[in-house]
């Protein structure tokens, strides 16, 4: 875990519940360019950005504890009780806003699984759950809780549209609906009503007096405003001709760097086994020491990162290999963090880089090389073109938003192999005094063949396998050929 994270989760795990404070944050607030880039590619259902976790509990968590911790979260956290507002006929720009409509219930949910449930079927009702569309007129979450698995245990599964926040982000705003190291105290019950009473006068009043001696404005004001400052900036930008051409080269340069993540600009077109998609989705998992999955780096002189992508390049191929498939070269991304210390924890700072890594005709050593050099060059340079990158989340936000959800999804299915590292709580978590077993993370397939996500937790790396079944059909024989490529690195997974 790196030390940004611990040092947020620690601090937030020993910080005192109060259900007297809450953060306002602003009340009305215009979604970044990222953020409104994910919410318009979502116009089609392929490219949902929805994050998921599942997490396997030791006992059936209290009902009441549990609605008390999301009472206490919504109550602290801003973007929990927000929704996204777009303006009227699409002019100007989606806002957050509070739903003044907020109802718990609709977004935490009870549920028992049918008797002698497995984990298969957890998995099934999971995978399902998380990807059922969010009603966009609400806060874009839920948390669904299940009981019913063997031994009395239960699950917890949340899901959480990426424009709220990126993989760490959601982690540290966990922080303030589980317990770490120990079980805490129940927390005290918080009044909703009051606090979005009190936080829509404080709309109110913001509508009344929006600054100095301004009146109001409408939906058709800021539309209006929007057109008059843009068409107002072209003729500004026609009348410099200098700054016309900085301008232009600063959009090709964001272009090119776009153009840079996405394999199949260059002619690739992935894996001719994996060329199916569809909207249906299996989930997979398996759980790894992760001490020995340090050790393996520390033999190897790679990062932890390192290991986790090239056993999954290893599972790709074996996978081909069962079906005579050649793959000379496999179409994959690789999430970079851009976060930066005193980023907002629901800042969105990741870039999906895209590495095409060396299929057949390879051996697992140079492969873990080639991957050790290309994680890390593509790491500085996505870093220090941070500013570059948030161009292009703007261009891709003013497109319309079918046309940019058109390009996207055109790029992404030529994608095999996404894969993400998100670093976790080192400690023990407890949900609504339950210990927290698994915490199983599952990652946006967003129009790719699979996504592979590890998430360390308490001595643990857990592997999730968001899997596309028209692409990858036998998801056992996937599952079984993850655990054999990271054998093949000398890190043996267990058997659940």
């Amino acid at each position: 875990m790196d030390a940004f994270a611990h040092a947020v989760l620690v601090s937030v795990s020993a910080k005192p519940v109060n259900s007297g404070t809450r953060h306002t944050g602003k009340v009305d607030q215009q979604l970044s360019d990222t953020e409104a880039m994910l919410w318009g590619l979502e116009s089609n259902p392929n490219l949902a950005t929805t994050m998921g976790s599942l997490l396997i509990l030791d006992k059936t968590p209290d009902t009441e504890w549990a609605r008390n911790a999301y009472r206490k979260a919504v109550a602290s956290v801003p973007r929990l009780r927000l929704r996204v507002s777009v303006p009227t006929l699409g002019l100007g720009n989606a806002h957050w806003t509070l739903d003044d409509a907020f109802d718990l219930d609709h977004h935490v949910r009870f549920l028992r699984l049918m008797p002698r449930a497995t984990y298969d079927d957890l998995a099934r009702t999971a995978v399902q759950w998380i990807n059922d569309p969010f009603d966009r007129s609400r806060p874009l979450w839920s948390a669904l809780i299940l009981s019913g698995l063997p031994g009395g245990r239960a699950a917890l599964v949340t899901k959480l549209h990426h424009s709220i926040a990126d993989g760490l982000g959601a982690l540290q705003m966990a922080g303030e609906i589980y317990d770490f190291d120990a079980i805490g105290k129940k927390p005290a019950p918080v009044d909703l009503a009051q606090v979005f009473a009190e936080l829509q006068t404080e709309v109110e009043v913001a509508k009344v007096q929006p600054g100095k001696g301004d009146p109001p404005k409408t939906s058709a004001d800021e539309a209006g405003s929007n057109l008059l400052d843009r068409a107002r900036g072209l003729a500004s930008l026609l009348a410099d001709r200098q700054q016309l051409t900085t301008r232009s080269n600063d959009a090709v340069k964001a272009a090119r760097t776009m153009a840079s993540q996405f394999p199949g600009l260059g002619g690739h077109t992935g894996s001719e086994l994996w060329s199916g998609r569809s909207r249906n989705r299996r989930l997979e998992w398996l759980e790894i020491s992760l001490d020995r999955l340090k050790r393996a780096a520390r033999e190897r002189e790679v990062r932890l990162n390192d290991i986790f992508v090239a056993a999954t390049a290893e599972a790709v191929l074996r996978y081909h290999d069962e079906f005579g498939v050649p793959l000379p070269e496999i179409s994959a991304t690789v999430v970079v963090s851009t976060r930066r210390e005193g980023d907002k924890p629901t800042d969105n700072a990741f870039t999906p880089a895209s590495i095409p890594l060396p299929g057949h005709g390879v051996d697992a050593v140079e492969r873990l090389a080639y991957i050790n050099k290309e994680i890390l060059i593509r790491r500085e340079a996505l870093r220090s073109h941070r500013q570059i990158l948030g161009s292009v989340s703007g261009l891709a936000a003013a497109l319309p938003a079918g046309l940019s959800a058109s390009l996207t999804l055109d790029q992404a299915r030529r994608v095999d192999l996404a894969t993400s590292n998100v670093p976790g709580p080192p400690v023990p978590a407890y949900f609504a005094g339950q210990k927290v077993l698994r915490w199983i993370p599952v990652g946006p397939v967003s129009g790719t063949a699979v996504n592979v996500t590890l998430l360390s937790y308490n001595n643990a790396a857990f592997i999730g396998m968001h899997i596309d079944p028209a692409a990858v059909a036998e998801t056992k024989l996937l599952k079984n050929c993850v655990r054999a490529g990271f054998g093949d690195l000398g890190v043996r997974a267990r058997i659940q």
